[in-house]
């Protein structure tokens, strides 16, 4: 049979997965009852999928192929960025006897044309408020910028500081929603800040020991030195090092996630529990039930650095309370009956009308623009 228009491909998919609207239900109804061509092209899927029992494939295959695809990819794929995980996993069970016609909805199946959001208001400033109480605005632009202070003098460009001081005063680096940040510390340790970060440190270190606070998403490559330890604290726990590279994150309130790169690692609690990692390993700690340790996926838990956010089976309404710290505007939801959709996919920072483009498309979702809030209905 002669390609499947992608309108009837997606409708098939709906139909399969059960997520088909009340409203497509009838209109499929409608067009199988007055239209000969459409009800040709729907009997031949339904019998393509009665061929391989694409309903069964769907409880037997896992949502995680499909991210792996796009973690594989690397970059935002052609297709859809936001996509329902059994609606792409219906896709995969369909391209299977469809061929070159599933490949071309994945992959050419035009987005929702959603309406730009250049009228967002501008965010806020990566922001450095100093021991003794100054406030300086960081530019991210490419432009060398030079601040002479009265304790230190910074160097920022393209989103990255460093500095020369002599103070050990605990200073503060404030990363807004939708932004991200690169430090380096005076001993030479790296450090990446996620959107809605802050990180308490000061321009030098003391010679017992070199300390920082954390609160949010940071990434690590410690300088090593045997003779001064590094410790990370954050409002659960604390994370000691010599020389070594890690990701954590206290997003989550009453959480702790500490993912360990390479070297090695001993995060410990307020109440003397304490858990050794080796690279590859995670721990998630809780007050309720302490360290728990689980092997992570690197690509995964350090996309964010690059500006992209792997998600995997998450309600919507928990995909938009990240998108709004991700890019740094308020999303609203006015749809309940869109509220539980569970996606699979990825947010890419550089990339906002294409995420909501994919809302549109996949779920079903149009938006307008009020202010710095997005409202998705």
């Amino acid at each position: 049979m002669e390609q499947i228009p992608a309108k009837i491909f997606e409708l098939y998919l709906d139909h399969l997965v059960g997520t088909i609207s009340a409203d497509d239900r009838l209109y499929v109804q409608q067009q199988l009852e007055t239209n000969p061509v459409f009800k040709a092209q729907w009997e031949y899927l339904e019998r393509e999928g009665e061929t391989i029992d694409a309903g069964d494939y769907l409880h037997r295959i896992d949502s995680a192929a499909a991210l792996q695809q796009l973690k594989a990819a690397g970059t935002t794929p052609a297709a859809a960025t936001v996509i329902p995980w059994k609606k792409w996993l219906a896709a995969a069970a369909v391209v299977l006897f469809l061929g070159l016609g599933g490949y071309y909805f994945l992959h050419t199946h035009a987005r929702v044309k959603a309406p730009p959001v250049a009228t967002l208001q501008r965010k806020q400033p990566v922001r450095l408020l100093t021991g003794n109480g100054e406030a300086i605005a960081l530019s991210k632009d490419s432009s060398v910028q030079t601040i002479a202070l009265n304790n230190a003098t910074l160097n920022t460009s393209n989103g990255a500081l460093q500095y020369t001081s002599a103070d050990t005063v605990l200073n503060t680096l404030e990363v807004p929603a939708g932004e991200n940040y690169q430090l380096t510390l005076s001993d030479g340790t790296k450090v990446w800040l996620n959107a809605a970060t802050k990180l308490r440190f000061p321009f030098h270190f003391g010679r017992a020991a070199r300390e920082v606070y954390i609160e949010g998403e940071a990434y690590f490559q410690v300088a090593a030195n045997a003779q001064q330890p590094f410790t990370v604290h954050t409002s659960l726990t604390s994370v000691q090092v010599l020389g070594t590279a890690f990701n954590i994150n206290t997003y989550q309130t009453g959480t702790v996630k500490t993912a360990l790169v390479s070297g090695s690692v001993i995060t410990r609690d307020k109440k003397n529990g304490q858990q050794m990692l080796t690279p590859g390993i995670q721990a998630d700690y809780t007050n309720n039930q302490g360290f728990a340790t689980a092997h992570f996926d690197e690509e995964e838990v350090l996309a964010w650095r690059r500006g992209v956010y792997y998600y995997h089976r998450m309600p919507l309404t928990n995909l938009l309370k990240e998108a709004s710290r991700f890019y740094g505007i308020r999303f609203t939801l006015n749809d309940v009956t869109a509220a539980n959709q569970v996606v699979t996919g990825l947010m890419d920072r550089s990339r906002l009308d294409d995420f909501l483009s994919d809302l549109a498309t996949t779920a079903h979702i149009s938006h307008q623009v009020a202010g710095n809030e997005i409202i998705l209905k």
